[in-house]
C-alpha cells in the first residue's frame, strides 16, 4: 500500500483491530488507517456528535455562551479566534468540519462573513438552523468553491479525517486568497501519548494494543507527527507563521473519572517535556 505522504511502497501492517487496520510507512514513519479495512460506515451521523463523541461536543450546542467560563474547548475557540484576529481582523471565513457551528458563530459575532463546510448532514442542518450560518455539505474537493474566495480557512480536527490530505490541502490552497491564512489543529503523534502507546505495544510484543487503539481511533485516517504536518503543508504551498502545542481538554475525553484524571497527570508531564498530543498551526500561502 502506497504512503500518501512520501509515496513509498514500503508500508506494512502495524496493528489489526476488529473494525480497522493501522499501517506504517517504513520510509517516513507515517501511521495511517487502511481505509479499505474500515467496517463502520456513515460515521458522521447525529450519533457521532451526541453519542460516540458526546463529551467532545457537549459544550458545542445552542446556548454555549453560558458555558464558556467552565469549558476548556470553548476557551480554546476564543484563544484561536483572537490569534486569527491579530493577523486577519476581517474577511470571508470558512470553517471546514464546522460540526455544530459554535466556532463559526463566535467568528460571526466578531464581524467575519462566515461559511461552514461539513460532510455530515446533521452538522450542516444544526449549524444552519441554530446559528443562521450558511453551510455546504460534502467534501471540499467536491463542492466547486470559487477560486481565491476566502481570506481565512480553519480546520479543527479535520485533516486527520480526510481520505487524501494532499488533494484536500491542494483544494484549500486553491480556495484561499493569495494573502489568506489557514488554521490547522490536528493530533501530534510525536508526543508523550504517542510514545507511550508505541512503547507499550512494542514492549508487550504487540499483545497490548489498548492504548494504541485509544489514541488512534477509527475516525482518524492519519496519525501525524509534527514533521508530517509540516511536510504536508510545505508540499502544498503553505508556510508556518505561528505554531503551538496543546492537549485536548480533559473534560472532553470519553471515559470515567479514572481516565480523565490519568489524562490530567499525563498532561502535566507532557507540558513539562513539551510533548503535547495536539499541534496548532497558522500558515500562509508561499
Amino acid at each position: 500500500m502506497k504512503c500518501n505522504l512520501c509515496g513509498s511502497l514500503e508500508t506494512k501492517k502495524y496493528v489489526v483491530f476488529k473494525e480497522y487496520t493501522l499501517m506504517k510507512c517504513s520510509s517516513c514513519g507515517l501511521l495511517f488507517t487502511d481505509q479499505n479495512s474500515i467496517q463502520v460506515k456513515n460515521m458522521y451521523s447525529k450519533d457521532y456528535f451526541d453519542g460516540v463523541h458526546g463529551n467532545f461536543f457537549v459544550d458545542c450546542k445552542k446556548g454555549y455562551e453560558s458555558r464558556i467560563k467552565g469549558s476548556g474547548k470553548l476557551q480554546n475557540f476564543q484563544h484561536i479566534l483572537q490569534k486569527i484576529k491579530e493577523i486577519k481582523p476581517q474577511g470571508k471565513f470558512m470553517d471546514i468540519g464546522c460540526a455544530t457551528g459554535v466556532f463559526l458563530d463566535m467568528a460571526q459575532k466578531e464581524g467575519y462573513d462566515v461559511t461552514g463546510v461539513d460532510v455530515s448532514a446533521f452538522a450542516c442542518q444544526y449549524t444552519s438552523e441554530n446559528f443562521g450560518i450558511k453551510t455546504l455539505q460534502g467534501k471540499l474537493e467536491d463542492l466547486h468553491v470559487e477560486d481565491k474566495s476566502f481570506d481565512i480557512i480553519t480546520m479543527w480536527d479535520v485533516i486527520e479525517h480526510v481520505p487524501d490530505p494532499h488533494a484536500f490541502l491542494k483544494e484549500v490552497n486553491r480556495v484561499l486568497k493569495d494573502d489568506g491564512i489557514i488554521f490547522v489543529l490536528t493530533i501530534n503523534d510525536s508526543s508523550l501519548m504517542g510514545w507511550l502507546a508505541e512503547g507499550i505495544y512494542v514492549s508487550s510484543f504487540k499483545t497490548i494494543p489498548t492504548f494504541t487503539r485509544m489514541i488512534h481511533p477509527i475516525h482518524h485516517n492519519y496519525h501525524f507527527k509534527e514533521k508530517h504536518v509540516q511536510k504536508y503543508l510545505d508540499t502544498n504551498g503553505f508556510s508556518f507563521i505561528w505554531k503551538e502545542k496543546s492537549e485536548m481538554p480533559a473534560e472532553t475525553i470519553e471515559g470515567g473519572a479514572f481516565v480523565k484524571n490519568a489524562a490530567r497527570v499525563l498532561y502535566f508531564i507532557s507540558g513539562l517535556t513539551h510533548l503535547q498530543h495536539e499541534i496548532r498551526v497558522i500558515a500562509k500561502k508561499k
